[in-house]
């Protein structure tokens, strides 16, 4: 956990952010001696199902408001499985309020009006397979039409990212660049991974993204913070041993509820956590132990808990799924 300190430290931050492809670039500027800066990562709210525990996600959107915390938002925002031409959809799984002909309007209308206060946080907000589901099925992304109403209304600027690609943070400290920070996401594939748990993904990852500094994914619902050591020499010709970090968010669908019925326990799957991870960045200059070293350093909180084992009434589907979900998610 991060030391205690004798005054808290503010986050002065100001970013400038671009795109090229599939880079998106977080230039992060008025760092000096003493800087600190946290960012919630987040997958897999599927905010709009009866399942999505939102009093998590409530809190740790306002605990980002108090924090000052930045916001990046990995697929599956929405659950958006009950169109009328949607094989997976389940009338039990329908919230009240969207039960109308324009369902999909009405899950963007409510969605903007749930994050319009902490649009000014978001930097990046990324495809899942469940909106790219939408798009396939019925010809729309309700994720690029939430996008497009909080950047109109509230002028903030939020990147529409991919179902993957790169966050790359450049810290500029006392008008020097220093050397940036790449992030991976991808949101994920395959099965859920009852064994591993996905782990396993990491040895595969770390060997095709060697630039990658930190690799988020989602998808699966598991959790797990996985840091790689590995050795490395510069372009100097000077060896050094740095971290891969990977993260795995689970998101906030409470689907197994309590074991008796629903489509998560019909197919033989397992309760997941539900949360998301706090990364913190750091620059402390005057603290010249291992831990700084007059380097921006990282650390990585898992905000987990067990979901609630709550009776899903009547939602015991067993039809027709797309094939990318044939394993969940």
């Amino acid at each position: 956990m991060p030391r205690n300190r004798k005054s808290p430290i503010t986050p002065v931050t100001t970013i400038t952010k671009s795109v090229s492809g599939a880079v998106t670039t977080l230039q992060l500027d008025n760092i000096s001696a003493g800087w600190e800066q946290w960012f919630l990562l987040l997958a897999d709210a599927h905010w709009d199902s009866v399942s999505c525990a939102r009093d998590l996600l409530d809190r740790h959107l306002k605990e980002a408001r108090v924090k000052q915390a930045r916001i990046m938002i990995f697929g599956d925002w929405f659950d958006a499985m009950q169109g009328r031409f949607d094989p997976r959809r389940s009338m039990d799984e329908l919230r009240p309020e969207y039960r109308s002909e324009n369902y999909y309007d009405l899950l963007v209308k409510y969605s903007y009006e749930y994050l319009k206060e902490y649009a000014d946080l978001i930097d990046v907000f990324t495809d899942g397979n469940h909106e790219l589901a939408v798009l396939k099925n019925a010809n729309t992304n309700p994720l690029d039409n939430l996008i497009f109403g909080l950047r109109t209304a509230t002028g903030a600027n939020i990147i529409h990212g991919g179902y993957g690609g790169w966050v790359r943070f450049v810290p500029v400290i006392t008008s020097v660049q220093f050397q940036s920070i790449n992030l991976k996401y991808f949101h994920g594939a395959g099965a859920e991974a009852p064994v591993t748990r996905g782990v396993i993904q990491t040895n595969r990852q770390a060997v095709y993204l060697p630039d990658a500094d930190i690799v988020v994914n989602g998808h699966n619902h598991n959790s797990y913070w996985v840091p790689i050591a590995r050795e490395r020499i510069s372009h100097r010709g000077k060896q050094y041993i740095d971290i891969q970090h990977h993260v795995r968010t689970p998101g906030y669908k409470n689907e197994y509820g309590d074991g008796s019925s629903g489509w998560a326990v019909t197919k033989g799957m397992v309760p997941k956590p539900i949360g998301a991870v706090w990364m913190r960045m750091w620059f402390d200059a005057a603290n010249n132990d291992r831990n700084h070293n007059g380097e921006i350093k990282l650390q990585f909180i898992p905000d987990v808990c067990g979901p609630e084992a709550v009776r899903i009434e009547g939602a015991s589907y067993g039809g027709r799924v797309f094939d990318e979900d044939a394993e969940g998610a």
